[in-house]
Formats: C-alpha cells, structure tokens, sequence
C-alpha cells in the first residue's frame, strides 16, 4: 500500500448520482414504540434522498449529501456502477451501510462528505424503481 493508505479495498474515483434512506431495524422499531407483539409493526419508510458517490470500493463509499447523518446511521444506498467500474455491462446495485464519518462542513453548495461501511452490496433488476424498497429488512 501506498503511503498512509489503510485500506482493504482500494476506493475508485467517480462521480456518481445516488439515491439514499435512512433504514431502522423493524425489531428495534418495534420495541422503541412498545410493540413486543409478533410479527413487529413496520414504521413508515424514510424519504429517499439524493446524494453524488466521491469514491467506492467493496468496503465502503463516501458521497455528498445534504442532509445531518448521525456516525452509526444505518442506510439502504441505490446507484448504478458504470463500465468503467464494473469491467462489464453498467450495474444498478442497491448496498447496506453505516455511517462511519461525516465532514460537519458543508462545501458552498450545502453539501457535506459522509463516509460509510458497505454492509451488503447487492445488483438490482434493471427494472426496479429507486423508489421501492430494494430489499426486505431481516428481524
């Protein structure tokens, strides 16, 4: 590795669009509003936001936002990895992750950089709309 580098996975320069949300656990939902009942109430879906991917690796992304996140927020994170990235055909994925780090700072734009640890990366069907629920959470 070169210099101070440190990580597994060397992150890929891009500049990409991105949707996100916020995700919450549907148990730890559950038991915060009082509902030990079987099967869990769901709570409503957070907004999709928009964001733009800085840079990507297996491990984690780091991309834009305007939004505050929290270190430790939890994030269903839609994109489509052109060619360049992919070696092959463009690849619309959606991936798990975790807020590791936020730059409280926003740019002059009102941006601000937000790293996260990639949990699950999984392709999508070209047909699927950044709008529906990629994936079903696990209790």
């Amino acid at each position: 590795m070169a210099g101070n580098e440190r990580r597994r996975s060397p992150r890929k320069c891009c500049a990409l669009a991105l949707r996100y949300r916020i995700t919450v656990a549907r148990r730890a939902a559950a038991a915060a509003a009082g509902d030990y009942s079987s099967p869990p109430k769901l709570p409503p879906l957070f907004p999709t936001l928009a964001g733009e991917c800085l840079n990507l690796s297996e491990r984690g992304i780091c991309f834009t936002a305007r939004e505050r996140l929290a270190v430790g927020t939890q994030l269903e994170i839609f994109l489509t990895i052109p060619r360049e990235l992919t070696g092959r055909e463009s690849e619309p994925v959606c991936c798990r992750a975790r807020v590791t780090h936020v730059e409280e700072n926003a740019d002059h734009r009102g941006m601000r950089r937000i790293g996260a640890a990639i949990e699950t990366f999984e392709s999508l069907a070209r047909s699927s709309e950044w709008s529906q629920p990629a994936l079903q959470m696990q209790i």
